[in-house]
């Protein structure tokens, strides 16, 4: 009995052995997976934690953007290239430091190409992307091959940053996996710790969680995958590296982007006043020149408000060439450069308005002054008419007393039959060689202009003036049909002789040209001569009225 009894006390211990060694295996793996649990969820609050800093940094370099586009209207200033430099070196140091932890950074900050030429900054730009004229962080530029970083296992050295503005960030300064075994009791959390106080991440959080460092471990570690507190622990120290050199590098960008807006505005605030003072320059010469233009005028336009309106225009402008304005507030001065703008476009508007009604009033007045000149035109070319109506009527006044023909010296004749000089005669114009009496002659070239217009031909000339001798050789030629030699009318350039068909048209009309065909020489007459006709009416001029004055057209007092 007692023998049976030992063997079931050494069972008994065996078996109580054994279960307590299972169940210390058992509690150490509780324990163990308690402590992994505890590290994930740490990690994942530092991914909550980096990606805030992630849409911090975002927003920095956003803003860092419109700064930088601002400040290119200003960017050959010596204190704004400087700046702009020093904040393209911050972002590029931000970019880099982002790619070496493979996170995802989609925002872009564009440098103007002038603050990356040397001769516009002294300071020199460093890291990967110092000589790129577009400094851009996208989701697509992922660096090919990632250096591991290496985790140091203590939040206190993850949270030095690398990076700075004068050095690229470093992947040599990142946690590495060795040194967070030799500080494991750090970076585990002890067994009786209570739980992580955050509520438990679901899966679709920590899915979201895992995208947000490009890179498959990390990933695991949020999703939950890894069992391994060593890994885990040092996937925790690598995403306090990266939340503390976003940080910084957001913290720099800030202050770079913060020295350019205000290098910007005091750059801007001093462009803005020169602008201002050339404005202001400007004004009296714009304003003399209205001035000029209104004078040109003279007040010869179809609305006198354009004038006016030039007047009104002119001293609103030279009312702000005098205007107070607090040289140190730059929308004040933007704000008064641009009234003085506005006021330049009205000006000119106005000026405009004046060119256009002073143009308008020179069409009308060159029109008013046409219809002046027809009306004295039709006046002068009726009273001309009316001259030429009483001039053919006093030409058949005389040829009614002078039937018979010319008789005797014309008056004024001072030389005898036959021996009138040159110069007491005058040529046809359409008879070649052929001279008369001066009245003659005149008459008959009328008389030529309307039988031209009525037959296409000139009158047929085949004598007129003869000369004392001529008479003599006519006498001997012809007879009895010939006058005696210084009797002839010929001699005194008062008769002529026709070719048959304009001798005929001459009887007809003749005599409102005072030229008659003599009785002696008609048929039945003494000595009939169908082609001899004489002028009767020496001293009849036509009385002509003086010529209109004609109204010459204006033109435009503000044009070359």
């Amino acid at each position: 009995m007692r023998q049976n009894r030992k063997s079931l006390t050494w069972q008994t211990a065996s078996t109580f052995a054994v279960c307590c060694f299972l169940g210390g295996v058992a509690v150490s793996l509780g324990v163990h997976e308690h402590r992994v649990g505890a590290a994930v969820e740490q990690a994942r609050e530092q991914a909550r934690v980096l990606d805030e800093e992630r849409t911090k940094l975002e927003e920095t370099l956003a803003k860092a953007r419109e700064v930088s586009e601002v400040s290119g209207a200003v960017s050959d200033e010596q204190v704004v290239a400087e700046a702009a430099a020093q904040l393209t070196q911050a972002a590029s140091a931000a970019a880099y430091a982002a790619e070496q932890h493979n996170i995802t950074v989609s925002a872009a900050v564009v440098a103007p190409p002038t603050f990356l030429n040397p001769e516009a900054s002294t300071s020199t730009l460093r890291g990967p992307y110092a000589t790129s004229p577009v400094l851009t962080v996208d989701a697509t530029a992922v660096l090919d091959e990632v250096e591991d970083i290496e985790a140091d296992g203590t939040t206190s050295a993850s949270a030095e940053p690398t990076t700075s503005p004068s050095t690229e960030p470093s992947a040599s300064a990142s946690a590495t996996p060795e040194a967070s075994a030799s500080t494991e009791a750090s970076a585990e959390p002890e067994a009786d710790e209570a739980s992580p106080e955050t509520a438990p991440t679901s899966a679709e959080e920590a899915e979201a969680l895992a995208q947000i460092v490009d890179e498959a471990e990390v990933a695991q570690v949020l999703r939950g995958e890894v069992d391994d507190l060593e890994t885990v622990a040092a996937t925790v120290a690598r995403l306090e590296q990266a939340t503390a050199q976003l940080d910084d590098a957001t913290r720099r960008i800030e202050g770079t982007t913060a020295v350019l807006e205000a290098a910007t505005a005091e750059a801007t605030l001093e462009l803005a006043n020169v602008s201002l003072d050339k404005r202001i320059d400007s004004v009296e010469a714009l304003a003399d020149a209205a001035t000029s233009m209104v004078d040109a005028v003279d007040g010869k336009v179809v609305d006198d408000s354009a004038i006016t309106d030039v007047t009104q225009a002119r001293k609103a402008l030279q009312e702000l060439k005098s205007s107070d304005v607090d040289r140190d507030d730059a929308e004040a001065v933007e704000a008064l450069k641009a009234s003085i703008v506005d006021a330049v476009d009205t000006l000119e508007q106005t000026e405009e308005a004046l060119y256009d009604s002073h143009q308008a009033w020179v069409k009308k007045e060159n029109k008013r002054r046409d219809a002046v000149n027809a009306e004295r035109t039709a006046a002068y070319e009726a009273a001309v008419e009316a001259a030429y109506d009483a001039l053919t009527a006093d030409y058949r006044t005389a040829a009614n007393l002078r039937q018979s023909g010319w008789s005797g010296a014309p008056t004024g004749a001072s030389y005898s039959n036959g021996y009138l000089p040159s110069s007491s005669l005058c040529t046809l114009s359409f008879a070649s060689g052929q001279t008369l009496q001066c009245s003659a002659a005149k008459a008959l070239e009328a008389a030529d202009d309307d039988y031209y217009a009525q037959t296409g031909s000139h009158l047929g000339i085949v004598s007129s003036y003869r000369s004392y001798s001529a008479q003599v050789a006519t006498k001997a030629s012809r007879g009895y049909f010939a006058a005696a030699p210084g009797s002839s009318n010929h001699g005194w350039g008062m008769a002529a002789d026709f070719s048959p068909a304009s001798a005929t048209w001459m009887r007809t009309h003749g005599e409102d040209y005072g030229w008659v065909h003599p009785t002696w020489a008609r048929p039945g007459g003494s000595k009939p001569e169908s082609w001899h006709l004489e002028f009767v009416a020496p001293g009849v001029e036509v009385s002509l009225p003086d010529e209109p004055n004609m109204l010459a057209h204006v033109k435009s007092s503000l044009t070359a």
